[in-house]
C-alpha cells in the first residue's frame, strides 16, 4: 500500500485524489448487495470533469456531516486508543499499488488494519447504540469500510461511533471476500468507462 501523508482536506490531499474513485464513493459505485449503483453514470461525470479540470469538485465543500467530522474525530480517535492502548497514526491518501486507480483515506492505521470514524448527530448516534447491528448500514459505511479493506489489503477493520457524552460504539469489522470480489470487479470496469469518457472529452 501507499500512504501519502497530505492531511485530510489539504490542497494536496485533494490534488492527490482529483480524478480517483475513492472509498468514500465507492456507495456511487456498487450497493451494499454487490449491484451496480444507480449513481455509476454521474460518479463517472464528476471524476472525468476532475480529470479535465484538475480541480477536484468537493474542494469547495463542507457538509455539516464534514464539519462534526473535523470537530469531533480527534476525541474519537484519541479515546479509541486509550481504549484498545494502541498509537492510531493519521494518513493522508492510500493507494493498493503503483497503479494507483483507487483509493481510499482511512481515519486512522495501527499495526495490521485500520479505523473509521462516524460522528453523527444524537438521534444516529442513539440508535447506532441501542441497534448497533444495524450501524454500519445506518453510517452509510458499508462499502467505504470494506473498500478501504480492499486497498489496504486489511483482514478487520474497526468502527468506531462517537458522540461526546454518550458510550462510543466500537465494532470490529471482518473482510467480505464475496463482496470485495464483486467490488473490485465493478471498480476495473468502472477506471475503464471513465478512461473512454475522459478520451472522449479531450477529443471534443
Amino acid at each position: 500500500m501507499i500512504i501519502l501523508d497530505d492531511p485530510q482536506y489539504s490542497d494536496g490531499w485533494w490534488t492527490s485524489r482529483s480524478g480517483v474513485p475513492t472509498a468514500s464513493q465507492f456507495k456511487d459505485i456498487i450497493t451494499p448487495k454487490g449491484e451496480p449503483s444507480k449513481s455509476k453514470t454521474k460518479y463517472l461525470y464528476r471524476l472525468a470533469t476532475e480529470k479535465i479540470t484538475g480541480v477536484s469538485a468537493g474542494s469547495d465543500y463542507a457538509s455539516s456531516a464534514m464539519k462534526r467530522g473535523h470537530t469531533f474525530e480527534p476525541e474519537a480517535r484519541n479515546l479509541f486508543s486509550f481504549i484498545h492502548d494502541v498509537e492510531v497514526r493519521q494518513v493522508g491518501l492510500c493507494f493498493p499499488d503503483e497503479q494507483r486507480k483507487w483509493a481510499a483515506s482511512p481515519d486512522g492505521l495501527f499495526e495490521d488494519t485500520g479505523l473509521e470514524i462516524f460522528c453523527p448527530e444524537s438521534p444516529n448516534a442513539v440508535f447506532c447504540l441501542l441497534h448497533p447491528d444495524k450501524a454500519i448500514e445506518t453510517a452509510d459505511k458499508y462499502q467505504q469500510i470494506q473498500g478501504t479493506m480492499l486497498v489496504g489489503g486489511f483482514s478487520h477493520y474497526y468502527f468506531i461511533s462517537y458522540y461526546p457524552g454518550l458510550p462510543p460504539l466500537i465494532l470490529l469489522i471482518n473482510r467480505d471476500e464475496k463482496f470485495i470480489e464483486k467490488l473490485k470487479a465493478e471498480l476495473e470496469k468502472f477506471c475503464f468507462e471513465l478512461a473512454e469518457i475522459t478520451a472522449k472529452l479531450r477529443d471534443l
